[in-house]
């Protein structure tokens, strides 16, 4: 499916009813500058979803898309897979924290 950036705005203004939509647009439009950013428009779609409505999150998930897009892509597009909901899943991701040498975040580590 192609998405379009009218796709986009409609989002921001669902998803940030009442805000400075040209604010919110500028945070997202972050993503998507560098050659390596691809599927804008899908990408950003993602992190509207998974934003919640927060400027924050928004900020925080262009961050990560910024890195690799492709984790907010999974994350929105597949979240039962993405969520660390049994043992073995948080143990897996405790592994891959331990491999990179990176501290978990303390929620993972209970």
């Amino acid at each position: 499916m192609t998405h379009s950036r009218n796709d986009v705005l409609a989002s921001v203004r669902v998803i940030f009813p009442g805000s400075d939509w040209p604010g919110v647009v500028a945070l997202l439009d972050a993503y998507g500058v560098a050659s390596h950013e691809r599927e804008r428009e899908r990408v950003q779609l993602a992190i509207l979803k998974l934003c919640e409505g927060s400027e924050d999150k928004l900020r925080d998930y262009v961050n990560v898309a910024k890195r690799d897009y492709r984790d907010v892509l999974f994350w929105a597009e597949y979240p039962d897979e993405a969520r660390l909901d049994t043992p073995e899943k948080r143990q897996a991701m405790r592994a891959l924290f331990d491999k990179f040498g990176i501290a978990p975040p303390a929620d993972l580590l209970g």
